[in-house]
């Protein structure tokens, strides 16, 4: 016999309420997860090339935005004018610029296409001083204004215009260009001067076998400036005034006894250095001067033995690995970077009192030695003697510090130097991009912009198959024909066996 409802438990009554407070609680806590989830979350860039991953220096641009940008979109996707074929790519590169901009609060994106709405182009024409017939981008910020050509965000092949063909596309840099622009609008007054020491078989960014440096360091907003201080008025010479950092890069001769002070009395005065160290020079009074500062470096040369069956071999491009504990290298660490050539080691001097004043940013991966003996005078082969040479870690790029405060972070009157064993790696020929990545981190930081450190913009090359006529027919016919043949008669095949 059945219990009547109104005489069932009250602890019935009890179980279900508290079931359904669970189902509600369940539910609120849902929607309060997807509704936080909507402006946190993470995006991944699954592409063979990553073209639409942005640097960390484009991100921390973003991110650090003190007021609203515009960017207007002047563009006809229908135009057959150079850089018509780029509308895609940046739209999908300005919608990252977006999503780091504060999840999409401080980026504005406005698209005219001169087609549909002849009146709002020709209003814009006429404020921006610019051709109608041209696709631009023109981007805004804190009331200053940059206008971009749609053509400088490709790289283009112009041997097809030989044969009355359009210039084939090869390379996009939008993003290389559009940070460019942000970080000269966000910073106008802050243009650093980098001065190149001359004189002494340095190279100067912007000019072979260093164009490709040079080309980096304008895209940030940085002026390059040789500075030859034997051509200096008489006297004792002195660093410019304006100089936010010094680069003796790859010094091949030693500098003269006034040169050096003029150095030394820049970096007691808190300057910034950089030095890039030619191994195959002669630079004993250098090598002094950098001892004194905390990094000595070793009269030997870093190399590997490697096995070649019969034989051994000598490997002297050496891999380096990052250490975490510096600004500079904190966002590179797991990454490695090639070091053509030869490369000296370095030593550190820990001071007892201050033992962050001198800290290593760069080291050897395991098997490479700093070996004294690499001349091979004797004629018997390189060897390693376990007393005189340097064995792991093998430090090729140190940073010291001279007073102030030693935190990457802040620059309190500190002098701050950067050391490195190799100087070939900055070539274009060796160039690569965690060689590039490194540098421009090193220079961001002594010229105290330490939230530009980490990755820079790449040119993001595009995939392509050259294929011929035969090559396309027959790819035409397995795709038309075969294929969809072969999965119709299995499908018959199938179907004919299930009726039997």
């Amino acid at each position: 016999m059945r219990t009547p409802r109104s005489q069932r438990p009250a602890r019935l009554r009890t179980v279900r309420l508290r079931v359904v407070m669970q189902i509600l609680a369940a539910l609120v806590m849902t929607l309060t997860v997807l509704c936080w989830s909507l402006g946190h979350y993470q995006r991944f860039d699954c592409s063979r090339s990553h073209k639409f991953e942005l640097s960390n220096q484009s991100k921390e641009t973003m991110w650090n935005l003190t007021s609203p940008v515009k960017i207007t979109v002047y563009f006809s996707p229908s135009s057959l004018a150079t850089g018509s074929e780029l509308y895609g790519d940046i739209m999908a590169m300005l919608r990252e610029f977006q999503f780091y901009a504060h999840y999409y609060r401080n980026l504005a994106v406005e698209r005219i296409d001169p087609l549909k709405d002849p009146a709002a182009a020709k209003e814009i024409q006429a404020r921006y001083k610019f051709s109608g017939e041209e696709n631009v981008l023109i981007v805004e910020y804190g009331g200053r204004s940059s206008v971009i050509p749609v053509p400088e965000m490709g790289e283009y092949d112009a041997a097809p215009t030989n044969y009355g063909d359009p210039p084939r596309l090869i390379a996009f840099r939008g993003e290389q260009v559009l940070t460019s622009a942000l970080i000269g609008l966000i910073e106008p007054k802050l243009n650093k001067k980098v001065y190149f020491l001359q004189g002494h078989g340095e190279g100067l960014p912007g000019l072979p076998p260093l164009e490709l440096v040079g080309q980096n360091l304008k895209r940030q907003n940085i002026s390059v400036a040789p500075l030859n201080l034997a051509q200096l008025a008489q006297g004792l010479p002195s660093i410019p005034n304006d100089a936010a950092i010094v680069v003796i890069a790859g010094a091949h001769f030693d500098l003269s006894a006034t040169e050096l002070q003029a150095l030394q009395n820049y970096w007691n005065s808190g300057g910034h250095l950089m030095v890039l160290l030619d191994p195959t020079g002669e630079t004993p009074t250098l090598d002094s001067f950098l001892s004194t500062a905390g990094i000595t470096p070793r009269n030997d040369r870093v190399l590997r033995l490697i096995n070649l069956g019969n034989s051994m071999g000598i490997l002297r491009d050496v891999t380096g690995e990052f250490f975490a504990d510096s600004e500079i290298t904190s966002r590179l660490v797991g990454l490695n970077v090639l070091f053509a050539g030869n490369t000296r080691s370095l030593a550190q001097r820990i001071s007892p009192e201050n033992p962050r004043s001198t800290r290593p940013l760069i080291r050897a991966v395991h098997g490479f030695r700093g070996c004294s003996d690499y001349l091979n005078t004797d004629g018997g082969g390189v060897h390693f003697d376990p007393v005189k040479d340097n064995f792991f870690p093998v430090i090729i790029a140190a940073m010291t510090d001279l007073g102030g405060v030693h935190d990457d972070r802040i620059s309190m009157g500190a002098s701050r130097m950067v050391v490195v064993g190799n100087s070939e790696f900055l070539k274009d020929k060796f160039l690569g991009g965690t060689g590039l990545d490194f540098f421009s981190s090193a220079v961001n930081m002594l010229i105290d912009r330490t939230r530009l450190v980490g990755s820079t913009p790449k040119t993001k090359e595009f995939f392509t198959l050259n294929l011929d006529d035969q090559q396309v027919r027959f790819l035409a016919l397995w795709t038309m024909v075969v294929v969809p043949l072969t999965a119709a008669l299995l499908g018959g095949v199938i179907l004919w066996r299930r009726r039997r």
